[in-house]
């Protein structure tokens, strides 16, 4: 550091070794000039320096933490995208499902059937039936408003 202006050959050195923020730069920057206008004794000075080399030291932190922040969120919200994606698809194949269950339901057959066949149809009508409420009910429960 210079006898002239420790502090801020103290800032040069400081913003070569730490990679910060212009923003954070220029403020120290302008406080350490608006500092060396002053007539400071030399401990004050060395106090200063320890502070200013402790405020870079812990902005450095700060914005290390930020950018895994930073890449947390990202994470996050891809997950929920692709969470939401798959709800979608599982919601349009419920809508499918039930679609393909309502003509089942609705069609009716034409030709006369045998009774053994009737009492099938009946018992498969019940089934479709069921499963139609089922699906309703499952599509009603998972569907993302």
């Amino acid at each position: 550091m210079t006898k002239e202006k420790p502090l801020r050959a103290l800032l040069d050195q400081l913003n070569t070794e730490y990679s910060l923020s212009d923003e954070f730069k220029i403020k120290v920057s302008d406080l350490i000039a608006r500092l060396e206008e002053t007539d400071l004794p030399e401990e004050r000075l060395q106090i200063l320096a320890l502070k200013v080399r402790e405020t870079y030291q812990r902005q450095a932190l700060v914005e290390s933490y930020r950018k895994e922040s930073r890449k947390s969120l990202e994470k996050l919200q891809s997950s929920v995208t692709a969470y939401l994606s798959e709800l979608d698809t599982i919601n349009q194949k419920l809508n499918q499902a039930e679609a393909a269950l309502e003509i089942l339901l609705n069609t009716r057959p034409t030709a006369t059937v045998p009774l053994e066949e009737k009492k099938d149809t009946l018992v498969s009508k019940e089934k479709a039936k069921a499963l139609a409420a089922f699906a309703n009910i499952n599509s009603k429960n998972s569907r993302v408003q």
